[in-house]
């Protein structure tokens, strides 16, 4: 930090200290930066009602020594997968051991509340100024180029030639900077509402079918969960928590008129899922917006000075849950990129969009731009949030009942289940349109 005439001066911003904020922050400082990083939370995390995955690879790309560092994780993942619920049954298609079972294990559950600020505590370690309890209201700018941030608190300009908005999902100072022209999009933003029910460990691994506190699931579930609205259902299994939830695009809960919590709360009084909460004890309620447009809601993501990373970015791909390691990896990109800026003495949108094309060369930009119709798709095929996995479930509850009875009836009772919802030629065409949209095609 350089104090010229009162004037705080760093050689980079980063706004927002979470995943994305502190892996780029800890990389620009390794490579030689004065770096600040804004965080409006009273804590890093303190806002974030996150119980999900994280995924070892992007951990391991910022802090090899990672697991050395004792970062707090809950459980491994060690049985992942979809459970496809009808109105009273449930089919699980999980996968465990096999692939699965790598050294190290690929994705760990987190809560984020706790995580958050241990990654950043690992950036301040390294380097990296820790400003909390701070709102970037807006930018400075000199000739039309961002040169710096204007804060919430007295006298609370902080200049710096390189800007990293790590905001999340309100991206309010995206919009302010004009890289994107809209804000929320309904069918392209989910609300995310959750419990977080503390029950023995025993009892989870009981009930779960673990061996021990070793194990753990990372679940996605399909069908009744959603009342046949676009969404998805989760369940992660912490040390001695289980985080449960259900998230929505927000257009589809307005159209349908349902209140959030008694989604949730339908999903939490299942036959099949109330079973494994029964006498838990309610920690945490939270919600939060998810924006799973991903490569449709894209805004631009560069400009003079600025770079935007992570959720405000819309780095997130729900087909597979994946945003917590496309926002590591984004935070990387944007942090070598402000380095290299430095050396050449030049913030111009050209150099920075280096930045653009780094992620080009990763996953991240590659897969949002693969699965970039998928909210669409989902959107004109809502069988496939009800008729589907009703179907699943009745198939398979007559395959494995169907004893006694000649099996040529069977099947053609099968296909009768599928054809009395949904007729056999639409459900072909549904299978292909659901390939091409996963393929990208």
């Amino acid at each position: 930090m350089v104090n010229k005439n009162e004037k705080l001066v760093f050689d980079v911003i980063v706004v927002g200290a979470g995943l994305a904020g502190s892996a780029a922050a800890v990389t620009a400082a390794r490579g030689g930066l004065n770096v600040v990083m804004v965080e409006r939370g009273v804590a890093p995390g303190s806002k974030n009602y996150f119980g999900g995955a994280l995924y070892t690879h992007s951990l391991l790309d910022i802090y090899p020594d990672f697991f050395d560092r004792k970062p707090p994780l809950e459980r491994p993942v060690t049985e992942t997968g979809f459970w496809f619920l009808s109105k009273d049954g449930m089919v699980r298609m999980t996968v465990q051991g096999g692939k699965i079972n790598n050294n190290p294990i690929d994705a760990y559950v987190a809560q984020r509340a706790k995580f958050d600020a241990w990654w950043a505590e690992q950036a301040r370690k390294e380097g990296v100024f820790l400003i909390p309890k701070t709102v970037v209201v807006d930018f400075i700018r000199e000739n039309g180029k961002v040169v710096g941030v204007m804060t919430d608190r007295a006298q609370g300009e902080i200049y710096a030639p390189v800007v990293i908005v790590c905001e999340g999902v309100n991206n309010l100072l995206t919009q302010k900077l004009g890289l994107i022209k809209h804000d929320f999009k309904g069918n392209a933003t989910a609300l995310a509402v959750k419990q977080l029910i503390s029950l023995p460990a025993e009892t989870i691994n009981t009930r779960l079918g673990l061996r021990s506190s070793d194990e753990g699931l990372a679940i996605s579930v399909v069908g009744d969960v959603s009342m046949g609205l676009p969404g998805l259902g989760f369940l992660y299994t912490g040390k001695d928590s289980l985080s449960l939830g259900v998230g929505v695009t927000l257009d589809a809960l307005s159209a349908a008129q349902i209140k959030p919590y008694e989604l949730l709360q339908r999903y939490l009084n299942h036959p099949m899922i109330a079973p494994l909460i029964a006498g838990g004890q309610l920690m945490e309620y939270g919600a939060h917006l998810i924006p799973e447009g991903g490569w449709s809601t894209m805004p631009q993501l560069y400009t003079d000075g600025v770079m935007v990373a992570g959720d405000a970015a819309s780095m997130v791909n729900a087909m597979h849950w994946e945003g917590t390691n496309m926002a590591i990896t984004a935070g990387k990109a944007a942090g070598e990129t402000a380095v290299e800026a430095h050396k050449k003495g030049d913030f111009s949108a050209n150099t920075l969009s280096a930045y653009r094309k780094r992620l080009e060369n990763t996953f991240v930009l590659k897969d949002l731009h693969q699965y970039r119709n998928m909210s669409r798709f989902l959107h004109n095929h809502p069988e496939f949030m009800d008729v589907y996995p009703n179907f699943l479930n009745d198939a398979l509850g007559m395959f494995f009942t169907g004893f006694g009875k000649p099996k040529k009836q069977l099947y053609s009772d099968i296909l009768k289940s599928l054809t009395s919802r949904r007729p056999l030629l639409k459900a072909v065409g549904d299978m292909v349109a659901f390939g091409r949209t996963v393929m990208g095609i």
